[in-house]
């Protein structure tokens, strides 16, 4: 018993004498859905003496932590780190947000070994750092990004946007080309000329478009490996892009049971979309139609192109849509954007050797003839509708934007 206390007694002084490193962490303020982010802790060593550390720091469930290149440790036991004398150690690790969002990243923790190896000294250094998590736009290009960056990115910025077509705004005459649509000739200008002249028209602007943003439980399924909310949000965020260099005001509504959130139309910026987009959280509800165009059109007076991301199947949702998204046709241009779900429709096409397998497909069926019964009724009342795979929601999103602006639909 003498021997133990005595070897307790060492290692209380051995520990008493282990210093305390201190640690801060450098985390972007912004990071994309589903891209990798680096994440970087600064370990410093005040002391004139070298410190052997492990160490570790809490992160959101949502935040799937990668190892950095070269990286052996697990993290979650805490990864070894030796600092010499006065010096000051960077680690870096990289997170994959896993949900869109604002998640929290916590305290940082540190045990460093005693100088005679008898003890670890325990730390915790409070750290509250927030990651924002945006739809990640740039994955959803990859493979589709032609077209979608020839109308979206390439084209970002303040400058002025013309686009020739069915416009409004009368831009410029020019000389008669093959393929030209004979009602934009000018036959005035093309008598004094002695030659065939036809009018340029620019889309117009500094018009209003209205992102409506279904959060409720169709908006929570798991598409690709996100929710179908992402994409809506993503095409959302690349229209208000587009719609910056048209010189058009964005506003937004977001709604489940309940109106979540409404913002008036503005300039268009596409940093504070995100912020707002960045918070919309989906919930297993049914969207309350009604509520959310009633609010809409109180809201909104001025006549806007309202572009509604959803999709459809229960026959009583589909109905309360239909009906309160044709009211809105009376003050605005109402567009329906239904994103669908790709295995449903392959359970619906797949063979069915097995009675159960036979159920699941008449089932999946019925859900998809259900679907493209409520999408042919919005058409037949006067609602634009892009019916899209979840990957194509973006480009086909700016398309028919691009379409409805040139032809001067709005």
């Amino acid at each position: 018993m003498a021997a133990d206390a005595i070897i307790l007694l060492v290692a209380w002084l051995d520990g008493r004498r282990t210093p305390s490193p201190s640690a801060s962490r450098l985390v972007p303020r912004i990071a994309a859905l589903g891209e990798v982010t680096e994440v970087s802790i600064d370990v410093v060593n005040p002391t004139r003496r070298a410190l052997s550390l492990r160490l570790t720091d809490d992160l959101d469930p949502s935040l799937r932590r990668l190892p950095h290149a070269g990286d052996t440790d697990e993290w979650e036991d805490g990864v070894r780190l030796h600092l010499p004398a006065d010096s000051k150690v960077r680690r870096i690790y990289e997170v994959r947000p896993r949900t869109r969002g604002f998640l929290a990243l916590g305290a940082i923790h540190l045990r460093t070994r005693s100088p005679w190896g008898f003890a670890w000294r325990r730390s915790t250094i409070e750290a509250a750092d927030t990651l924002q998590v945006q739809p990640g736009i740039r994955r959803l290009l990859r493979d589709r990004s032609g077209h979608a960056l020839r109308w979206g990115l390439r084209t970002a910025g303040s400058r002025r946007s013309r686009q020739w077509g069915e416009g409004r705004e009368f831009e410029s005459l020019r000389d008669y080309a093959e393929g030209d649509d004979p009602r934009i000739i000018d036959w005035k200008a093309s008598a004094r000329r002695r030659r065939f002249v036809v009018r340029n028209y620019e889309a117009e602007r500094s018009q209003s478009i209205v992102l409506a943003i279904d959060a409720g439980r169709h908006m929570r399924e798991r598409l690709e490996d996100r929710e179908r909310v992402d994409f809506a949000l993503a095409a959302g965020m690349m229209l208000a892009t587009r719609a910056r260099n048209f010189g058009d005001r964005i506003g937004a509504m977001v709604f489940d049971d309940r109106i979540r959130h409404v913002s008036p139309p503005r300039r268009a910026d596409p940093g504070a979309l995100a912020r707002i987009f960045a918070g919309v959280e989906t919930r297993p509800v049914e969207p309350n139609y009604p509520l959310a165009f009633a609010t809409l059109a109180r809201t909104f007076r001025k006549r806007a192109l309202v572009i509604l991301f959803c999709d459809v199947i229960d026959e009583a949702v589909s109905k309360a849509l239909v009906t309160s998204f044709t009211r809105i046709g009376r003050a605005h241009l109402p567009l329906a954007v239904a994103i669908r779900n790709p295995a449903l429709e392959k359970a619906a096409a797949r063979p069915a050797p097995t009675p159960a397998e036979a159920f699941h497909r008449a089932a999946a069926e019925e859900l998809v003839q259900a679907r493209a019964t409520t999408l042919q009724v919005m058409r037949q009342s006067g609602i634009l509708v892009v019916d899209t795979p979840p990957g194509d929601a973006l480009v086909r999103t700016l398309d028919k934007y691009v379409e409805i602006k040139e032809r001067g639909l709005l």
